[in-house]
């Protein structure tokens, strides 16, 4: 389970605006946190209002999208998926 603190690191890396950065973030934050997963990161990501998304692409790794609901949606079509398919995949990314 993502704690408050967690939450609040995302959404300053999100305030970044660095892709690569807010990358890290996620990567560390999963791999050193068990209990935190990709659709908590999501959730937290939305939750914050933040320009980040988490998608799984097309090989079935996390990529984090920088910018306007457009622009997710267009790396979903690229990854050939929908919002709830998408939600679905971070769901059972573990």
């Amino acid at each position: 389970m993502i704690t408050a603190k967690q939450r609040q690191q995302l959404i300053l890396a999100d305030q970044t605006g660095d892709t690569v950065w807010i990358n890290a973030v996620v990567e560390q934050m999963l791999a050193t946190n068990p209990t935190v997963t990709p659709v908590e990161v999501e959730t937290a990501f939305r939750d914050g209002a933040a320009r980040s998304y988490l998608i799984v692409g097309p090989d079935k790794t996390l990529r984090v999208i920088t910018g306007d609901p457009p622009t997710m949606l267009e790396a979903l079509a690229e990854a050939g998926m929908t919002v709830e398919q998408n939600l679905r995949a971070l769901a059972d990314r573990r």
